[in-house]
C-alpha cells in the first residue's frame, strides 16, 4: 500500500516543521524546551489541518521521549489508564491525545494526577476552544499554544519539498 503524500512528507522533528516559528522556530517556545531538555505539557489548538498532531509527535521525537498517541474519539477509559501505567516504565513519557476536546470530564480527570506528579507529559490537540472544552483543572496545568494556518509562502516551501 502506498501511503498518501502528506503522510510520506510529514516532519519527524521540530526543525523540519514549516511555519509556526513562535513555537518551533530557532527561538520558539517548544524548541527552547527541547534545547533545555525540559519536557512540558501543553495543548495545541487551531483550525483543522494546521499540523497540531504533527507538531506534538515532532516534539516527542525531538526530546527522545517515549510516546503514546491516543485518539479521543476512539479511546476509552482503559486505553487511558493503560497508557498511564505503561508510562511508568520510562523516564520521560508523553501521551498525545488527538481531539482532546472529545474526552468527557471523567476521562480528563483520569489524566490529572499523572500530569501533576510527572508520570506523564500530556499534549492535547484540538480544533475546539480549550477555554471551553478542557476542564479547568487540566487546563491550569498545561500551556495553551495556538497553531496558525501556513502563509502562502510557507505553503510554497512545503510544495517545493514535496517535489
Amino acid at each position: 500500500m502506498i501511503k498518501p503524500l502528506a503522510f510520506r512528507m510529514r516532519p519527524t522533528s521540530l526543525n523540519e516543521v514549516i511555519g509556526q516559528d513562535e513555537l518551533v522556530g530557532e527561538n520558539g517556545f517548544l524548541t527552547s524546551s527541547v534545547k533545555k531538555g525540559i519536557p512540558i505539557s501543553f495543548i495545541l489548538f487551531g483550525e483543522p489541518g494546521t499540523g497540531k498532531t504533527t507538531i506534538a509527535e515532532c516534539y516527542a521525537n525531538s526530546l527522545g521521549a517515549h510516546c503514546t498517541l491516543i485518539n479521543a474519539v476512539t479511546s476509552n477509559k482503559k486505553d487511558l489508564t493503560d497508557a498511564i501505567e505503561n508510562a511508568k516504565n520510562y523516564p520521560c513519557s508523553i501521551i498525545i491525545i488527538d481531539e482532546i476536546h472529545r474526552l468527557n470530564k471523567d476521562k480528563q480527570d483520569i489524566l490529572l494526577p499523572s500530569v501533576e506528579d510527572g508520570t506523564i507529559y500530556l499534549i492535547g490537540a484540538t480544533t475546539a476552544n480549550p477555554y471551553i472544552s478542557i476542564n479547568k483543572a487540566i487546563r491550569s496545568r498545561l500551556h495553551l499554544l495556538e497553531v496558525k494556518r501556513l502563509t502562502n509562502d510557507e505553503v510554497i516551501i512545503a510544495l517545493k519539498r514535496a517535489i
